[in-house]
This record gives structure tokens, sequence and C-alpha cells, in this order.
């Protein structure tokens, strides 16, 4: 069964942590070397725009329902079906009453 996407630390989405460290990456850029520092702000900002254009266009901020919490809630309704069939015949055989 799928299981739900895991959070670093229970709280912080790993997203988080890896915007964070670029942030990092690019103050320390540009306090290195003033150029640098632009270019990298320049890369990071289309990395930005790309990623926004995506989660708007076809992910989590576009408002449809996730592919993926479907696929979960489905495999969750078969277990559930699963254990109520094995309820209603009385439980698993036993390695005995098989042929």
């Amino acid at each position: 069964m799928p299981l739900p996407s895991e959070r670093l630390a229970g709280w912080l989405a790993t997203k988080w942590l890896v915007g964070a460290v670029a942030l990092a990456a690019f103050a320390l850029l540009l306090n290195h070397d003033l150029r640098l520092g632009i270019a990298a702000g320049g890369l990071l900002g289309v990395i930005l725009a790309v990623w926004l254009y995506l989660a708007i266009r076809y992910g989590s901020l576009s408002g449809a329902p996730s592919v993926r919490s479907a696929f979960v809630e489905s495999a969750r309704q078969h277990e559930r079906n699963r254990r109520s069939a094995v309820e209603r015949s009385g439980g698993p055989a036993a390695p005995s009453d098989r042929p």
C-alpha cells in the first residue's frame, strides 16, 4: 500500500529545506562576488519561475485533485474490502484446510 509522503522532522517539508539551502548559497555567493551572486540569483529566479509554472499548471497549486492522493485512497479502499471479506468468510483458512 502506498505510504503518505514523509516530512523531515515531522514538520519541515523537504522542498522548504532545499529552498532555504539555495537561498543561503545565493547569499554566500552574493557576499563573495557580486557578479557571481547576481548570476546565481538569476538562475534561482528562472528555476523558481519554472517551478511556479509547473505547480500552477499541473501540480498542487492548480486546484485539481492530486492523482497520488486518489491512488492512496483507492488502495485504502481495496484494503478495507479485503479485510471485510476475510471477516465475512470467518477468517483466513488454516494451512491444514487447504488442498
